[in-house]
This record gives C-alpha cells, structure tokens and sequence, in this order.
C-alpha cells in the first residue's frame, strides 16, 4: 500500500474534461491501473484538503489519502455510475478521516478558511491586533467542535469545501432537506455560542 500514490504519469488533455474523466473511470472500473492513477491526479489536491480540514495535521492527511486511494482501488469496480465518482470517493475519505479521529480520540482543528469568517465582520475588526483575530478564529473553531458530529460534518462540507446541499446530500447519502435543517441548527447554535454572527447565510 505504501506505493499506491506512485502511479505512472500520463500527459492529460485536460483536468477539466469531463468525456475524458468518465473514460478514465470506466477504465479503471474494469481494473485499469494507469487510468486510476491518472483519475487521482485529478481528484488528489481536493482529497488532500478535505483530510486536512478533519485532522489539521499533514502526515495523517496523507495517511488518510493513501488508505482512502487504496480501498478506492479495491473497491471501484463495484462503482455503478461513473457520473457519482467523487461522491462515492469523498465518503470512502470522510469515513476515514471520521475513524481516524475517534481512533485518536481528539477534537477537529480546522483549516483556516475565509469563507466561515463573516465579511463584514473582517471590515470592521480589520484594526485589531494579530493575536485577537487569532483567538476569535480559535473560539469559532472551538465551538464548531462542540458542534453534534453530523452537524460538524455538514459545516466543514459546506464551508470548508464550498460543497453544495445536494452535493452534501448525495455524498452523505441523506435528503438535502436534513442537510439544510442540520446547517440552519449548526449555524443557530454556533451564533449562540459565539454571541455574534460569524457565518455567512
């Protein structure tokens, strides 16, 4: 397993076409192995970053990316409908990245990311020093981890990976209508807990 992220570099047409993409997962879908190394250089920089926003640490990320690459590997002829790859490799890596944190038994730190941070709320604390833009970050990114699990996994899909509600629902596999009530009472409680408004609508 611990090759398994050394695939043979081919030369792609482009990252951003989707005929060619689809051919790549039905190759490897038949066992292809070059074609799934080609279809993770697509996929790995997204991966990468939604391990990190679970674990905040670079060695477990690429660990979780490595066995989440594996059991993709193993498992991608089962996949039905090429159309639902990165839903269906998403949730492999969440899984992971959810076992990874119970397994350690730590909170989730979360990547620094600008779309949580309210923008009128920047403009008016642009004056203030480093360190207190610091702790306010470091107080939301403590309350979102006393956040229930299922409401935390939602937030962090939402504005860490600027995934949409039907993309949360199909990767979930839960009615978009639970992902927007689970966001709606996300969002109410952290503003409770925080005591002002830090995430956009």
């Amino acid at each position: 397993m611990e090759n398994i992220l050394k695939f043979r570099t081919r030369s792609l047409v482009s990252k951003d076409n989707e005929g060619l993409e689809e051919d790549l997962i039905k190759k490897s879908i038949k066992g292809d192995y070059d074609s799934f190394g080609d279809l993770i250089k697509i996929h790995k920089d997204y991966l990468y970053k939604m391990a990190f926003v679970y674990v905040k640490d670079r060695d477990k990320s690429l660990d979780i990316l490595q066995e989440c690459i594996y059991i993709a590997f193993k498992s991608i002829k089962k996949l039905k409908e090429p159309k639902y790859f990165k839903t269906w490799i998403t949730r492999i890596l969440i899984n992971i990245a959810i076992r990874t944190l119970e397994k350690d038994s730590k909170l989730v730190y979360l990547e620094d990311d600008n779309h949580l941070i309210n923008k009128s709320t920047k403009s008016t604390k642009s004056t203030k020093s480093t360190k207190s833009n610091m702790e306010e970050k470091l107080d939301l990114y403590n309350a979102i981890n006393m956040l229930k699990k299922e409401y935390r996994l939602v937030v962090i899909m939402k504005y860490f990976n600027d995934m949409t509600s039907d993309e949360i629902s199909k990767t979930l596999n839960i009615p978009e209508s639970t992902v927007k009530t689970q966001l709606t009472r996300a969002k109410n409680k952290l503003k409770s807990i925080l005591k002002e408004g830090y995430l956009d609508d």
